[in-house]
């Protein structure tokens, strides 16, 4: 062998030792410092199609959902899959993730349709992620993307599509969940060889901004709080004079584009916020405008901060909130209510339910 051919697979072979030292080195930090939370669990549950009861059984023979539900912080206080499943006999799963934005729940949904038969979308629209400046390329941004498997097909397009956007260590390994305390490191280690963590299993897991007690698919009964909160995390994201922003008119086209493409039914609502913030923030303006945005794409939307109070009587009692994250018992009063409407579209008409929604509202 010649001098010039061994010196390049010598170099191969240092390349591809380099490699797997920094694969393994990645791998063995994940174990050690990355404290997985509520994202992993719920993805795992997703991939398996079923999830485990709070004594760790499977108590289901059926795998697989075919109806999911992504949003973000809004959507997974305020409803309950249950119901759904209940009035259209599917099996749901409520994917919406605190800090879920639009472009997140675009690769969400593709994850979902990777061990998934999925029929049904339902987009619970916050305002904030459409309305303002919503950039991407933060950070943080990548909370949800580094906790997909990178046995995942979602996860290398991820990868590949925001190659210019991503942090280097973000794009690799889990560092925005990092801890380093020897506590942190001891809790961490022991966390992912426990049975409730191998097993997926949410009731076990604290979540700390949940606010309540975990009820299954994906959706927390949030308690009644003893100090409501007035502020907003981002008012001007929530002022009527603001345009939808370039970013999630980006991924929402995506998510419609997806959905047509394999068969898929989309439906857009927003959750209710309380009625105090519903006249001090304009939102009948903005309603204006989410409305005209969703009517142009010739998808379903029904903004229930117009529904009556008749059809849905809720006030600051039924909140934590400003921004308007739901109590349970207004949740599953939404719920309810949501379900139905999916059903009445079915069977009269988009228009005929929308008319019923709004009532004098509109």
């Amino acid at each position: 062998m010649d001098v010039n051919k061994k010196t390049k697979i010598m170099a191969y072979i240092r390349s591809v030792i380099f490699i797997l030292g920094l694969i393994v080195l990645v791998k063995v930090s994940d174990l050690v410092f990355a404290r997985d939370g509520y994202v992993n669990y719920i993805l795992k549950v997703l991939n398996k199609g079923y999830e485990v009861s709070e004594d760790g059984q499977v108590t289901t023979s059926s795998k697989g959902y075919d109806l999911i539900i992504l949003g973000a912080s809004h959507g997974r206080s305020a409803i309950d899959p249950e119901y759904i499943d209940e009035t259209l006999g599917t099996n749901s799963l409520n994917l919406s993730i605190p800090g879920e934005t639009v472009k997140d729940s675009y690769y969400l949904l593709m994850e979902a349709t990777r061990n998934n038969d999925i029929k049904t979308v339902i987009l619970d629209v916050d305002y904030q992620y459409y309305l303002g400046d919503n950039s991407e390329g933060y950070f943080e941004e990548a909370f949800i993307y580094n906790q997909y498997s990178w046995l995942s097909s979602t996860k290398w397009k991820y990868l590949l599509d925001n190659m210019n956007e991503l942090d280097f260590r973000n794009a690799i390994s889990k560092r925005d969940v990092y801890t380093h305390s020897l506590t942190d490191m001891k809790r961490n280690v022991s966390q992912k060889f426990s049975k409730d963590y191998l097993t997926s299993n949410i009731y076990k897991l604290e979540v700390e901004d949940c606010g309540g007690y975990y009820i299954g698919k994906g959706f927390f009964y949030r308690n009644q709080e003893d100090c409501f909160y007035n502020g907003y995390c981002d008012k001007n994201a929530l002022c009527a004079d603001s345009e939808i922003d370039a970013t999630p008119r980006k991924y929402f086209e995506k998510i419609k584009k997806y959905c047509d493409e394999h068969g898929i039914e989309l439906i857009c609502e927003t959750a209710p916020i309380t009625p105090t913030s519903y006249e001090e923030l304009n939102v009948s303006l903005i309603h204006e405008k989410m409305s005209d945005f969703f009517n142009s794409y010739g998808v379903t939307y029904i903004d229930y901060n117009m529904a009556s109070f008749d059809l849905l009587d809720r006030n600051q009692e039924d909140y934590v909130d400003a921004e308007g994250h739901m109590c349970g018992e207004l949740a599953e009063k939404f719920s309810k209510l949501l379900a139905q409407n999916l059903q009445d579209i079915k069977q009269e008409g988009v228009d005929l339910v929308l008319n019923k929604v709004y009532g004098e509202a509109q």
